[in-house]
């Protein structure tokens, strides 16, 4: 089951994919669009940010965060979904 900071966290990172989404159409039709490419790297580094602070405080959210090169593939340390994780 999801704490607060968690679910708080979550919310973010889903808000913060949304906008990079949003802006990654834009660019396709105006991509010399200086002000739109700035807010692009902005929000990929706070998307990059709140994902790294996720994986680190909760777990992996996607593949690309679950090994790391320590020798152990990170998902096996938190409940599965049909383990009460989807709460």
């Amino acid at each position: 089951m999801m704490n607060n900071d968690q679910s708080k966290l979550l919310r973010f990172i889903y808000e913060v994919g949304f906008a990079i989404d949003d802006v990654v159409l834009y660019l396709d039709t105006h991509p010399c669009d200086k002000q739109a490419l700035e807010y692009y790297e902005n929000y990929k580094k706070l998307h990059k940010q709140a994902v790294d602070e996720y994986t680190r405080m909760y777990g992996p959210l996607t593949d690309e965060n679950v090994y790391s090169g320590n020798g152990y593939w990170a998902w096996v340390k938190s409940p599965w979904p049909w383990e009460g994780a989807c709460k």
